[in-house]
C-alpha cells in the first residue's frame, strides 16, 4: 500500500498534512506520536473507516485482507459482540485466546463474562483479529492492560508472522522487541526513521542537538550580517551627505560621490537580501521537548500504618481470585502490584475504595488516609467539556485544575471540546489531573500509562519517584514498575503476598538456583518455571504448520497438557 499526501482536517485544525508512507510485505512499522497527534486517524484511513480530505492510496492488489485491532474493542459493548461472535465458532480463535491465557471461554458463567479484566478483553480481542489470517495488521494500543504472558506471546506471533504490520504503541519494551521502523507523526507530518524504539530516540536526539548547532550557528551568522548592514547603512549615509558637500565648486565631483553613494546602496541591498534568504531557508528553531508536569503532592499527617490486609479472600461464582491473603502498606512506600490477566489485581483496589466486597478477612486502612484513585477505565461519549465539567467548582479549585492539565500538555483550546472528541490519551491526562487535584497521602493507579505518550509516561515516572506520599499501582509496564516502587504485591498460586524490591527482583528471586533449593514449595517453583519455559518453547513452533495438520495437533496437545499442569503447580497449597 503507497498513500501519497494525505490530509485531514477537523473543522480548521490540520491533523495530516501530506503524509506520505509505504508499507510493503513483512514490514513492522510504529506508528507513533504525541497524544491528539492523528496517529488513530491515519489507522482509519488506512483501513477504510474514514475518509481523508485530499491524496491517493493505492495498493499492488486489488483487494487484501486487513486485521484492525481498535482501541475501542476493549470496550464492553464492542467486546462482548466479538465474544458472541466468536466463541462458538472459531477454533482458530480459542487456540489464540488459550495460548493468551484465557481459557473456556464457551464455558463461562455470565457472572464471569462480565467480571473478565482489561487485559482479559483486549486478548479476545486481539485473538478475533489474528484468527482471520489477515494480510495487513493494524494493532492500536495492541498492549494496553496485557500482562506479560500476553506480551511475550504477541511479541512471537509477529515475529513469525508473514504479512505486514503497523503498531501503534507507547510500551517502549515492546516496540524495541518487535518493529524495524519508525514511523513518527508531528505537527501532520510523518517522518521515517530505521531501527527499533531505541534507535530512533538516539537518532531523534542526534538530529535536535545537530539542529540546535546549525540553529545557533546561523543565528550568529545573521547578528554579523545584521551589524554589516548598521555598518553599510552609516557609510551609505556618509557618501550621500559627502556627494552633496565635497561636490560643490569642483567639476565632475557631483557624480563621482554619487557614484560612491549609489555603491555602498547596492551592498546594502545585497546584505538585507542575504538576510532574508537565510531567514526563509535556514534552520528552524528546534521545538522545546514536551515539558509535562503531573506536580502532585502529598498530605503528610497520619501514623505509619496506612493500610493492611488480614486473611482476605474473594470469588466470583466458581472463580476463586484470592484466598488466606495477608499484607501490609506503610506510608511512604512506592508499591506495585503484579500478576496475570484475571488474577484479581482490579479487584483488590476496587475492595480498597470500598467499590466491591470481601467474602472473608477485612481491609484495613488508616482512617484519616487522604485516597485519590484514577481507574483504567475511562468514560464514553461525553458530550461535556472539561470547562463545563469545572463550572460548578470553585474559582481557586477550577485555576488550579486548568493549570495542571495545560501542565500535562492539554491544550486550551482542547479543553473546550466535547471529551467524547478527544483521544484516549488526552482523555486519560484529563482523568488523572482530575484524580490527584489536591493533596494525597495515598496515590492508587490501575493502568495509568494506558494511552499516554512517551513523554507523558516519563514525566510521570518523575513526579511519582518524587512525591512524598504513597503509592500503590497496577501497570504492566515492565520499565515504569522498576523505575517507581521498591516493594510489590505480587498475586502468586490465588494469594497475595507482599514481597520486597521491584519487580525485576522479585524475577530474578524466581529463576535464581538458590530460590530452587530444599523446600516443596520451591521444587514446585522450580517445576513452574520448567514447564513456562516448555510453553514458550511450544508457541514458537505452531507457526511451522497450518492448523489440522498432525504434526499441529501433536504439539497442541502438548501445549494443553502443560497448561494444565501450570495450572496445576498454582493451585497446590
Amino acid at each position: 500500500m503507497s498513500c501519497r499526501r494525505i490530509q485531514k482536517a477537523f473543522g480548521d485544525r490540520m491533523v495530516l498534512s501530506d503524509i506520505d508512507l509505504d508499507i510493503t510485505q513483512g514490514d513492522r512499522i510504529a506508528l507513533v506520536g504525541r497524544n491528539g497527534a492523528g496517529k488513530s486517524t491515519l489507522a482509519n484511513i488506512l483501513t477504510g473507516s474514514m475518509d481523508y480530505d485530499y491524496g491517493t492510496i493505492i495498493s499492488s492488489r486489488q483487494e487484501f485482507s486487513i486485521g484492525y485491532l481498535r482501541q475501542t474493542e476493549a470496550e464492553p459493548e464492542l467486546f462482548m459482540k466479538v465474544l458472541k461472535m466468536e466463541t462458538e465458532v472459531n477454533g482458530e480463535f480459542q487456540r489464540l485466546s488459550s495460548h493468551l491465557g484465557i481459557n473456556q471461554l464457551k464455558n463461562c458463567s455470565g457472572e464471569r463474562i462480565q467480571k473478565l479484566s482489561g487485559g482479559e478483553k483486549t486478548k479476545i480481542a486481539l485473538a478475533r483479529v489474528w484468527a482471520a489470517h489477515p494480510e495487513l495488521l493494524i494493532l492500536d494500543e495492541p498492549t494496553n492492560h496485557m500482562d506479560y504472558q500476553g506480551i511475550n506471546f504477541l511479541i512471537s506471533e509477529l515475529s513469525a508472522y508473514k504479512g505486514a504490520a503497523i503498531i501503534i504503541s507507547h510500551d517502549r519494551y515492546f516496540l524495541d522487541h518487535t518493529v524495524s521502523k519508525i514511523a513518527e507523526l508531528d505537527n501532520g507530518k510523518l517522518k521515517i526513521y530505521p531501527g527499533n524504539y531505541s534507535a530512533y530516540r538516539e537518532i531523534r536526539q542526534k538530529e535536535r542537538e545537530s539542529q540546535w548547532h546549525r540553529y545557533e550557528s546561523e543565528q550568529k551568522v545573521q547578528k554579523e550580517i545584521e551589524s554589516k548592514i548598521q555598518q553599510l547603512k552609516g557609510w551609505s549615509d556618509k557618501a550621500h551627505r559627502e556627494s552633496r558637500r565635497k561636490a560643490q565648486g569642483r567639476m565632475g565631483a557631483k557624480e563621482y560621490y554619487r557614484k560612491k553613494a549609489k555603491k555602498r546602496d547596492q551592498a546594502v541591498k545585497s546584505q538585507i537580501k542575504r538576510l532574508e534568504k537565510m531567514r526563509q531557508e535556514g534552520t528552524s528553531r528546534p521545538e522545546k521537548e514536551v515539558q509535562v508536569s503531573f506536580g502532585l503532592k502529598a498530605w503528610e499527617q497520619g501514623g505509619k500504618r496506612l493500610l493492611e490486609g488480614q486473611d482476605v479472600g474473594k470469588s466470583f461464582g466458581e472463580l476463586l481470585l484470592f484466598k488466606d491473603s495477608s499484607f501490609y502498606i506503610k506510608r511512604g512506600e512506592k508499591v506495585g502490584i503484579s500478576g496475570p490477566n484475571g488474577c484479581g489485581k482490579t479487584t483488590l483496589v476496587n475492595i480498597i475504595v470500598g467499590r466491591e466486597s470481601l467474602d472473608a478477612g477485612n481491609i484495613f486502612v488508616s482512617p484519616s488516609a487522604r485516597i485519590a484513585f484514577l481507574s483504567q477505565d475511562l468514560p464514553q461519549g461525553e458530550i461535556n467539556s472539561v470547562l463545563d465539567t469545572l463550572k460548578a467548582a470553585k474559582l481557586e479549585e477550577r485555576k488550579n485544575t486548568l493549570q495542571l492539565l495545560h501542565n500535562l500538555g492539554l491544550a486550551y483550546d482542547r479543553m473546550q471540546l466535547p471529551m467524547g472528541k478527544l483521544s484516549r490519551g488526552e482523555r486519560m491526562k484529563i482523568a488523572m489531573g482530575m484524580a490527584i487535584m489536591g493533596e494525597y497521602d495515598l496515590l492508587i493507579m490501575d493502568e495509568p500509562t494506558n494511552h499516554l505518550d512517551v513523554y507523558s509516561r516519563e514525566a510521570l515516572e518523575e513526579s511519582l519517584i518524587g512525591f512524598p506520599g504513597t503509592i500503590l499501582l497496577i501497570s504492566h509496564d515492565r520499565y515504569f514498575l522498576d523505575r517507581v516502587c521498591n516493594v510489590m504485591l505480587v498475586f502468586e498460586g490465588q494469594k497475595i503476598k507482599r514481597v520486597e524490591g521491584n519487580l525485576s527482583d522479585y524475577l530474578s528471586a524466581w529463576s535464581s538456583p538458590a530460590a530452587h533449593s530444599g523446600s516443596n514449595k520451591n521444587d514446585k517453583r522450580e517445576e513452574l518455571l520448567l514447564v513456562e519455559t516448555q510453553i514458550s518453547r511450544l508457541l514458537g513452533e505452531f507457526h511451522r504448520y497450518q492448523v489440522g495438520e498432525s504434526a499441529y495437533m501433536d504439539l497442541d496437545r502438548k501445549y494443553q497438557q502443560l497448561l494444565q499442569r501450570k495450572k496445576e503447580l498454582l493451585n497446590r497449597e
